[in-house]
């Protein structure tokens, strides 16, 4: 028998202000998944935005907590930090978001609010249930829901969902895909969306 061992490839945190090419930095981050130690990790606020590429000099996990050394090998800056930050955002953002967001109809919801389970063909197709990440609702929508009748958004609380939920590589990202059913009362609030003038969607969640 064999054991996982889980690894990072980005350290998120808002502690370094003043990075330089070649400096050495301590670090502290709380789980149990370690970092490569021989190719490059990425350094992100924890909003995502890109600062550098960095290389774990050493690192020791104990009781929950990984503690080490970082050298810095190259900063981004100005168009290119804001291109690899909607990188970061896109792929990675709607991992850190409590919600996932699944578009529908209001004929679709209110019958899944009768019977207690959103149940769509998918399943029996793929095995799942698409999801979104906020991100990624405009493109989903625009490609899909154009011709929808009274379109909404679904706001699903990851914790109250019963089948197990992956995130799993589509276009544009990782989009959060719920194998079985959705039981309803995971849906902790609906918002109804609608094209603007110009012919699209641009979604803005309501908090």
């Amino acid at each position: 028998m064999g054991f996982k061992i889980e690894v990072n490839s980005i350290l998120r945190s808002d502690d370094y202000d003043d990075l330089k090419i070649g400096g050495i930095y301590d670090f502290e981050k709380e789980g149990s998944r370690i970092f490569f130690d021989n190719i490059p990790v990425w350094l992100t606020r924890s909003d995502w935005t890109a600062l550098a590429e960095i290389s774990i000099i050493s690192q020791t996990r104990k009781n929950n907590v990984l503690t080490g050394q970082f050298q810095v090998d190259y900063l981004y800056e100005g168009a290119e930090q804001k291109i690899v930050t909607d990188v970061f955002i896109r792929m990675y953002g709607g991992l850190s978001d409590p919600y996932i967001y699944i578009l529908s109809s209001q004929q679709e919801y209110k019958q899944a609010e009768e019977s207690g389970f959103l149940v769509r063909d998918s399943i029996k197709d793929v095995g799942f249930i698409h999801a979104s990440p906020e991100a990624e609702l405009d493109r989903v929508a625009n490609k899909y829901y154009k011709e929808t009748i009274d379109p909404l958004v679904m706001i699903v609380d990851k914790k109250l969902v019963k089948p197990e939920i992956k995130w799993e590589p589509a276009t544009g990202g990782l989009y959060p895909h719920i194998y079985g059913p959705l039981n309803m009362d995971a849906v902790t609030k609906i918002q109804e969306i609608a094209l603007a003038k110009d012919g699209d969607f641009h979604i803005h969640i309501h908090s």
